[in-house]
């Protein structure tokens, strides 16, 4: 018995040496290599430099205001109110044109006859006057140009006289032919007429309709008619 214990003793005594003697060349091994590896020099590599660092910048309220403008969760996510347009209002309609009666040369600026649908009376108007709503521009023996709302409006003298109307007195001289008076139902012939209203100067106007002969003196006036390329002028001067 004693001679198997001393076997088994032998044996466990060479296992734990064979153990102890692995162990050093494990560790004889280790510090080799870490030798070898402390020994070798390692070469210096250049390292671009860290870019800075960003100055701190504390954050707004105003920074996020998106998040309530835009915000997925609401219905209106646009605070802009839109306004529809109003459609412009549509212009009024232009006035009824003045009427004509004549024009007015020979004495001083050429001028023409004229009468504010109902206005008060005829009245001689000269280039950039206010006839009315209108401005006279200009006009000449045929047409005429207006402006209305700066809108140029021209029309032949034709169209502005007033058929059948009956005659109104001139505030004026008419140079335009006088019209042949109505026709009457009695044989009493018509009285001539005599000076109209004053025009300045000491002159005064022909009344429309007027058939005294020129050179005919009344009151102390002598009726004087005129040819002109836009028609017999017509005016009443003081007699010498």
């Amino acid at each position: 018995m004693k001679r198997k214990l001393l076997l088994l003793d032998l044996v466990l005594l060479v296992l734990l040496g064979a153990v102890v003697w692995r162990g050093r060349q494990v560790y004889l091994e280790a510090r080799a290599r870490e030798q070898r590896v402390l020994k070798v020099k390692l070469s210096e590599e250049k390292v671009a430099p860290l870019p800075p660092v960003p100055a701190y910048t504390p954050a707004l309220a105003a920074s996020y205001i998106d998040v309530a403008l835009k915000m997925l969760f609401a219905r209106d996510r646009n605070p802009n109110v839109i306004i529809d347009a109003t459609p412009p209002a549509a212009p009024p309609p232009m006035p009824a044109l003045p009427q004509f009666y004549g024009l007015m040369v020979g004495f001083g600026d050429p001028g023409i006859i004229l009468a504010e649908r109902g206005g008060a009376g005829q009245k001689i108007y000269r280039p950039g006057e206010k006839v009315g709503p209108f401005k006279l521009l200009s006009f000449d023996n045929s047409h005429i140009v207006l402006d209305w709302d700066g809108t140029k409006v021209e029309k032949a003298l034709d169209e502005l006289v007033v058929r059948g109307a009956p005659a109104v007195a001139a505030n004026t001289a008419s140079n335009t032919p006088a019209a042949p008076p109505p026709a009457s139902t009695s044989n009493v012939s018509p009285q001539p007429l005599g000076p109209g209203i004053d025009v300045g100067g000491g002159f005064r106007a022909c009344l429309p309709n007027d058939s005294t002969p020129s050179g005919t003196v009344q009151g102390g006036m002598r009726k004087v008619e005129v040819a002109t390329p836009f028609g017999k002028s017509c005016k009443w001067e003081p007699a010498k």
